[in-house]
């Protein structure tokens, strides 16, 4: 299987982070899932990703996330859930919910935004204290999935 349920921490972590930087994604309803296969995007390490669920998805998660489904799918790489410490990934959480634009006069409020820039000018400052940490966590889980491919061969 491609996807596993995450632990519970992360569900935790995203209700923390809701509460403190993202309070009006209260009524968003986000599936969180670990992608076991490594996700790459122009050759680089994608350490997690969001996205808006088709009307498929939508229609039949409907009786797990009531009323029209899921909102959004955060997909989380399965070594930054199991190797990196809870901050490193609440980084990533934060910098994923980002992503989301809530327009209150749209029918359907809930949007997807790019970057400001690589990152978002608001993770600057939170994250001045280690302020390289996407390339470091990155560079961990990448060394992680080369050692594995070692292995097998």
């Amino acid at each position: 299987m491609k996807y596993e349920e995450v632990p519970e921490t992360i569900q935790i972590s995203f209700e923390k982070i809701k509460k403190e930087y993202f309070p009006y994604l209260a009524n968003a309803k986000i599936l969180f899932l670990i992608s076991k296969k490594k996700m790459m995007s122009k050759g680089r390490i994608v350490l997690g990703k969001i996205v808006k669920p088709s009307a498929l998805v939508k229609y039949l998660s409907r009786n797990e996330a009531p009323d029209d489904g899921y909102d959004y799918i955060m997909y989380l790489d399965t070594k930054l859930v199991h190797h990196c410490d809870e901050s490193d990934i609440e980084r990533v959480l934060r910098h994923e919910l980002r992503h989301i634009f809530y327009d209150s006069d749209s029918k359907n409020p809930y949007k997807l935004i790019d970057h400001d820039f690589s990152d978002f000018y608001d993770e600057v400052d939170l994250n001045k204290d280690d302020p390289n940490w996407a390339n470091r966590v990155a560079r961990t889980i990448s060394l992680i999935y080369e050692q594995e491919k070692d292995q097998m061969s």
